[in-house]
């Protein structure tokens, strides 16, 4: 169990260094539009600005495949930048329930037997949202950015733009990936522009192993 509770706060960070803005996002029109496309580095940089306004995000996330020393397989829920979180993980397969308030973490597993401990030091979605680390790191961090297309994510018209994370930059918001790494953002078409989904390949830590999708889903929280 106290490797599951581990997990669970493993979990939190990684979302939290993801998390960006605003509209609910899912599946991608696989239609593309490339006339007239922006500057990538400029939406990406009107999208961390965008982030840094940010206060309470609704969050679905998901990673396809396996990374060392991760055992959280999606989650939905909550999060705001006073330090409070709660939703749901699908933690090696059990569905596990977290309430983050204050100092203290809550977990519910999936027979109602629940838990309470502190928040370890590192983990706190409040230091993991501060505009200078988390999910700014990585939008600030990442280069050879490109417009590729123009594209309907659930009604919502976004931009995609691509570009790359080095190991630096990646682990020094999600310690358990080190190598540099390939990624998307949808920005969108209207202003204020905004972060509406993140999508990030993980190259293979073995030989005969498969890439690993991590992505990410919002919604700007009342």
């Amino acid at each position: 169990m106290l490797r599951r509770h581990t997990t669970v706060f493993v979990f939190v960070t990684v979302f939290m260094t993801l998390l960006a803005a605003v509209g609910l996002v899912g599946g991608c029109d696989t239609a593309q539009d490339t006339s007239g496309l922006p500057d990538g580095a400029q939406l990406v940089s009107a999208a961390a600005a965008s982030f840094d306004e940010l206060h309470t995000v609704r969050f679905d996330f998901d990673i396809s495949g396996a990374i060392p020393g991760l055992d959280v397989r999606g989650g939905v829920g909550q999060v705001s930048r006073d330090g409070s979180a709660s939703g749901k993980a699908d933690v090696e397969g059990h569905q596990t329930t977290f309430t983050i308030n204050g100092s203290l973490l809550y977990l519910t597993d999936q027979h109602g037997n629940r838990t309470e401990r502190p928040v370890p030091a590192g983990y706190t979605p409040a230091a993991l949202l501060d505009r200078s680390r988390g999910l700014t790191r990585l939008l600030r961090g990442a280069t050879g950015l490109k417009t590729e297309t123009k594209e309907d994510i659930q009604g919502v018209q976004a931009y995609r733009v691509t570009g790359e994370l080095t190991g630096d930059v990646v682990s020094s918001v999600l310690r358990q990936i080190r190598s540099d790494v390939v990624v998307k953002f949808w920005v969108t078409q209207n202003e204020p522009q905004e972060l509406v989904r993140v999508w990030m390949q993980v190259p293979p830590q073995r030989p005969n192993e498969g890439a690993v999708m991590l992505e990410l889903a919002l919604a700007a929280a009342s």
